[in-house]
C-alpha cells in the first residue's frame, strides 16, 4: 500500500512538473519569440502611418505646384538642377513630376524616398513612371498619371502612388455655339448638351513630349529628341500632325477639335442664355465689341512684341473658359472635319498688329508635314516677315458623355 502512494505521488509531482514546464515555456516562447513578432507589427504599423501622412502631403503638393512652401525653398536648387534660367509660367508645374524629383534630389531629412521604377528607357534617372491606357495592363485606369513609389526609411515598407494628370485642364460649360467667324446665313451651330468636354488649357509642351518618348510606343516617337533645359516648359512645335495625332491618343485624347476651340473662346455674349437664336460673336476673346481691338502684347503676342521681352507659354491673358494663347504666340494646329482645309490658327508673332489674321475663327492651312512656307496656305495673307521656316504648336481634348 505505500508503495501504491509512493508511486502515486511521484506520478502527481511529474505531472506537476510538466504542467508547470508547459506554462513556463509558453511563457518563455511569448517573451523570446512573440515578443519581437509584436514589436514588428507595430513598427510595420507605424510605419505605415508615415507613408500615408506622406502620402498627403505628397498629393498636396501635386495640387499645389509652385503655390507650395516646397517650391519656395527648393526652387533656386530646382531651376539650377534642370538648368532653366530663363522665366516661364510657373502654374506648369502643377500636375508635374519636377517639384517631387526635387525633393527625392534635395530634402535629406525624409522618413522615406521615391524608388525608382526599373527599366525605363530615360537617359535621365526618373522616380516615376507614366501611365496611360496605352502603356499598361491596367485597362482600368481612370485616366493617365504618374505612378511613384515610397519607401519608409525605417520598414521598408512601399506604397504606391497614382498622381492624375489632370491640373490642366478646362471645362467647356454646356450650351449652343457657333463654329467660325460671324455669317449673316447658314451659320454652322452645335451644342454640347450631351457631352463632357475637357480641353487641354495650354500647348503641349516639350516636357510632356519627353514623357511620351520615354513611355509610348517606340514606334510612333522614333526620331524625336527630348529637349531640356530652357525648352522644357516651351511649347513642342516641331512635331507633324501625324505625330500631334498619336501624343494626344497617347494620353487618351484627341488633337484639338477647331469647333471646340471657337466654342472655348469665342466670348458669349449672354452666359445666361444657353440655347440663343442668333450667336452672336466678336472677333477677339477680351471683349464683346468687334470694334475694340487692343495692340496689347498682354493679349495678343504679335510681331511687334518679340523686340519687347521674348515669347513664353501662358504669356497672353485668358479666354472666358481658361484656355491660354487663344491668338498671337505661335501657330497652332486642329483637326477641322467641317473645313478640312482651315487647320491652322494663324494669328501668331509672324504678323503685326495691322493684320487680318488676327481674328478668332479666321485659320490658314498646314499639310501636316513640314514646317517650311510651301507646306502652308496663307490665303494670300502673307507673313510680314517672311520666313523659311514655321513651327507649329498644339493641345489636346477629350470628351466623356
Amino acid at each position: 500500500m505505500k508503495n501504491f502512494k509512493r508511486f502515486f505521488l511521484s506520478i502527481f509531482i511529474l505531472s506537476l512538473c510538466a504542467v508547470s514546464f508547459f506554462f513556463l515555456w509558453k511563457n518563455l516562447k511569448i517573451q523570446w519569440i512573440d515578443k519581437p513578432k509584436t514589436e514588428q507589427f507595430i513598427q510595420e504599423r507605424q510605419g505605415l502611418e508615415r507613408l500615408l501622412k506622406n502620402s498627403s502631403e505628397i498629393h498636396r503638393i501635386w495640387q499645389d505646384g509652385e503655390d507650395s512652401r516646397e517650391w519656395v525653398q527648393l526652387k533656386k536648387e530646382c531651376l539650377n538642377y534642370f538648368k532653366i534660367n530663363t522665366i516661364f509660367d510657373e502654374s506648369l508645374l502643377r500636375c508635374h513630376p519636377m517639384i517631387l524629383q526635387c525633393i527625392d534630389k534635395f530634402y535629406k531629412k525624409l522618413d522615406f524616398h521615391f524608388v525608382s521604377p526599373i527599366g525605363e528607357r530615360s537617359s535621365q534617372e526618373k522616380i516615376y513612371r507614366y501611365l496611360t491606357k496605352s502603356n499598361t495592363v491596367h485597362q482600368q485606369l481612370p485616366a493617365s498619371g504618374y505612378l511613384f513609389t515610397i519607401e519608409d526609411n525605417q520598414t521598408s515598407q512601399k506604397l504606391n502612388l497614382f498622381l492624375s494628370d489632370s491640373c490642366h485642364e478646362v471645362f467647356l460649360p454646356k450650351r449652343m455655339y457657333a463654329y467660325g467667324e460671324e455669317v449673316q446665313e447658314d451659320d454652322y451651330k452645335f451644342d454640347n448638351f450631351d457631352q463632357n468636354i475637357y480641353i487641354d488649357r495650354h500647348l503641349i509642351t516639350h516636357s510632356e513630349i519627353n514623357e511620351w518618348i520615354d513611355f509610348g510606343n517606340l514606334d510612333q516617337v522614333h526620331g524625336l529628341k527630348k529637349k531640356d533645359g530652357n525648352d522644357l516648359f516651351l511649347p513642342a512645335t516641331d512635331l507633324t500632325m501625324d505625330q500631334m495625332l498619336g501624343y494626344c491618343s497617347f494620353r487618351g485624347k484627341q488633337l484639338m477639335l477647331a469647333h471646340y476651340f471657337d466654342a472655348a473662346t469665342f466670348l458669349p455674349m449672354d452666359l445666361a442664355e444657353n440655347n440663343p437664336v442668333k450667336i452672336k460673336r466678336s472677333p477677339y476673346y477680351w471683349t464683346k465689341k468687334k470694334s475694340e481691338f487692343k495692340p496689347n502684347c498682354h493679349y495678343l503676342y504679335a510681331n511687334e512684341c518679340i523686340s519687347k521681352f521674348p515669347y513664353r507659354l501662358n504669356f497672353s491673358e485668358p479666354t472666358w473658359t481658361g484656355l491660354m494663347d487663344a491668338m498671337g504666340g505661335g501657330f497652332e494646329a486642329f483637326r477641322n472635319p467641317i473645313d478640312p482645309d482651315s487647320n491652322l490658327k494663324a494669328s501668331s508673332m509672324h504678323f503685326n498688329f495691322k493684320s487680318p489674321w488676327h481674328k478668332l475663327g479666321f485659320r490658314a492651312g498646314w499639310d501636316g508635314e513640314g514646317f517650311d512656307i510651301r507646306h502652308f496656305d496663307f490665303k494670300a495673307i502673307e507673313p510680314s516677315i517672311i520666313s523659311q521656316h514655321f513651327e507649329v504648336g498644339f493641345r489636346c481634348m477629350r470628351e466623356s458623355k
